[in-house]
């Protein structure tokens, strides 16, 4: 199977996609837990690199958010990462998924960051907690602009 359609196994969408959804939010996750109890973690410290491993729930959680965002959109998000390609996002599927997941979250960062280009295709991304058991509940579309 080519690169760009990996799929992990017992997941439904890219790997690369889903990794960089879940790692990413997972990582800032962690870290706020840690500063909730005092450790401080964030000062030029790359979260992506010193939080533990992913656990399998926020695989899970990424592999839910992938599957409304194909969803709202009508197409999977290895083909939404192709258009964000086509539009001028430079970087790979693994932060193109950091993005998306980031962007679920409410973090503020947006895949459509460091584009220059004035045609940007839109990509809805729905609200989606983050937190041990919010893999079991869908993401919430009431307030995703169609």
């Amino acid at each position: 199977m080519p690169k760009s359609k990996r799929k992990t196994p017992g997941f439904s969408h890219d790997s690369e996609i889903l990794h960089g959804m879940s790692r990413g939010v997972w990582a800032s996750h962690w870290a706020d837990e840690q500063e909730e109890k005092g450790k401080s973690v964030r000062g030029g410290t790359d979260l992506y690199e010193v939080a533990p491993k992913t656990p399998g729930w926020a695989m899970k959680w990424a592999n839910k958010l992938a599957g409304t965002i194909q969803h709202l959109n009508g197409i999977e998000v290895d083909e939404l990462f192709e258009m964000a390609r086509n539009a001028g996002f430079k970087k790979d599927k693994e932060s193109f998924g950091f993005y998306l997941g980031m962007q679920a979250v409410g973090s503020g960062v947006h895949w459509t960051d460091d584009l220059t280009s004035v045609e940007t295709p839109t990509i809805l991304v729905p609200d989606y907690e983050f937190y041990k058991g919010a893999e079991l509940h869908d993401p919430d579309i009431r307030f995703v602009k169609r």
